[in-house]
């Protein structure tokens, strides 16, 4: 690495880690006024505040990523050409594709490291932070848990799981009840396909089987019918686990076992692509900065090139949401919802870069 590159590297990692961390604290500082008075009201001391929100960080960090990375392409590029840097640079015969190569590296660290965080410490970080805002902004609320592909809560009288929670729609996915006696005795079995909560409070199940246990065994056969559990649907509600608080692995896995039992995956297939795709936005959204900075000093300074770059990132922030909203509801193959935005910010900043380099 030549002594321009190793300096053009260096100033995209000071431009790009004041840019993250203030991006960082901004979110904290929001996330705290709204969980503050909660968190003290319900006697949560000082340390465990502090690893509330030092469990919060490894997931904001992927979230913001890429904005803070755009930003500090901006940044990095604006006063480079505003001190005329980059003039000099090109009329030493170095190409703007060559110059921009450290830039687009120091890019490409921030998405490994943006993977690397998704992978290891956010999912982990995630289950610990919503633990802690279970026990102290909800306490009192029962919450299922995630083991082997399945959720799985105690209840009064016995032990439910489901395959599949739908928080939205109240309805579970392949449904399990097993009534035990005082003695932790099976003494029947439920099992149904969907289950969903009425609004007086009973669960309606379908296409499934109810086994009674014990001297007299029997199996009946329903298409729907209506049970009335002590339990309710609220300890799976608050225990559905998201994506972001699993891995690329467990998230194969858990999408797996759906297709073999025939349910329903495509939104966590398309949270499965996002999870690689997502990071690389980090290389792909910048491309775009780099033309809007170049065009600085005819168009207003630094300040108006970075605010247009914002308002170009915002648009790429609601292509991205849309996108992938689509494909968790069907709409577009899982695939293409979360690769489509960073194929066409790479073709636009691909495109803008040409023009720019002319």
């Amino acid at each position: 690495m030549t002594i321009l590159s190793r300096y053009l590297f260096r100033e995209f990692l000071r431009a790009s880690a004041v840019c993250i961390l203030g991006f960082l604290l901004l979110f904290l500082l929001i996330d705290f006024v709204d969980h503050a008075e909660k968190l003290l009201r319900h006697n949560a001391g000082l340390q465990e505040i502090v690893w509330y929100y030092l469990t919060r960080v490894p997931g904001i960090f992927v979230l913001i990523s890429p904005v803070g990375t755009m930003l500090a392409v901006l940044i990095a590029v604006s006063l480079r050409v505003r001190s005329n840097e980059l003039t000099a640079i090109f009329s030493g015969g170095i190409s703007l594709s060559r110059a921009c190569v450290p830039i687009l590296v120091g890019c490409a660290l921030v998405s490994a490291l943006s993977l690397l965080c998704s992978e290891v410490l956010a999912p982990a970080a995630n289950r610990h932070a919503r633990e802690i805002e279970r026990l102290r902004v909800r306490p009192g609320k029962v919450a299922a848990q995630f083991s082997g592909n399945r959720y799985w809560m105690r209840g009064e009288r016995g032990i439910l799981s489901a395959q599949v929670v739908d928080g939205p729609s109240r309805s579970l996915r392949g449904f399990q009840y097993i009534e035990v006696d005082p003695d932790f005795r099976p003494l029947r079995r439920i099992e149904s396909r969907r289950a969903r909560l009425l609004p007086d409070g009973a669960w309606e199940l379908a296409e499934g089987k109810e086994r009674v246990l014990g001297e007299t065994p029997s199996v009946a056969a329903f298409l729907l019918r209506t049970y009335r559990f002590p339990e309710t649907m609220d300890g799976f509600i608050e225990g559905e686990t998201p994506p972001e608080e699993m891995t690329y692995a467990q998230l194969t896995r858990y999408v797996g076992e759906l297709h073999r039992k025939g349910f329903e995956a495509r939104g966590y297939e398309t949270d499965l692509h996002a999870k690689i795709a997502y990071p690389l936005l980090n290389v792909l959204i910048s491309m775009l900065a780099i033309p809007f900075a170049l065009r600085s000093p005819r168009s207003g300074g630094v300040w108006r090139s970075i605010g247009l770059g914002l308002l170009v990132g915002f648009a790429c922030w609601v292509v991205l949401s849309t996108s992938l909203s689509l494909g968790r509801k069907g709409m577009l193959p899982a695939l293409l919802a979360a690769w489509l935005p960073g194929v066409l910010f790479a073709a636009s900043g691909a495109a803008l870069f040409r023009g720019a380099g002319r």
